[in-house]
């Protein structure tokens, strides 16, 4: 019999329904008084929150630290990802992307430095592509995660 692949939603089902039977919900966070707030799934480089079935894969992963980020990402910090780390794999749609604006007789138009002009354009059908992740405390040489106080009393 072949070895065959599960989906990528087929492995998100499995982990999810895995998490529930053992009694813990990966969208639930206990709170707990100076808990940071930070701890979102979110791109370290970006800065933008993962959302959707993401976000719950990646709080499924049950790490301290809401920092993540590609094997590029991290070596472009200077940081490097431990020899033997498991990447959590997410999925992303892409509904624009840059192209070189062309003069009229197809030619790429450039700037003041030479470089050519990008302009965004709609896709006719969004397109689906994968990335593997990792969390921030797979990844050594990154600074240690700021901790951010709510802005707000819970007293009050």
């Amino acid at each position: 019999m072949k070895n065959e692949r599960k989906s990528f939603v087929d492995q998100i089902s499995a982990t999810l329904i895995k998490k529930l039977k053992e009694g813990t919900a990966p969208w639930q966070k206990p709170w707990r008084a100076g808990n940071p707030t930070n701890f979102m799934p979110h791109n370290y480089t970006t800065g933008n929150r993962y959302r959707g079935i993401n976000a719950l894969v990646l709080m499924s992963k049950e790490r301290e630290d809401g920092r993540w980020l590609t094997y590029k990402q991290a070596s472009a910090t200077g940081a490097q990802v431990r020899k033997g780390e498991m990447g959590t794999t997410i999925q992303y749609w892409k509904t624009t992307e840059q192209i070189n604006k062309l003069d009229q007789y197809g030619k790429p138009v450039k700037d003041e430095q030479d470089k050519p002009i990008k302009v965004t354009v709609k896709l006719e059908r969004p397109r689906m592509f994968m990335a593997t992740v990792f969390n921030a405390e797979q990844i050594d040489g990154l600074p240690p995660q700021k901790i951010v106080k709510p802005d707000w009393n819970p007293l009050e």
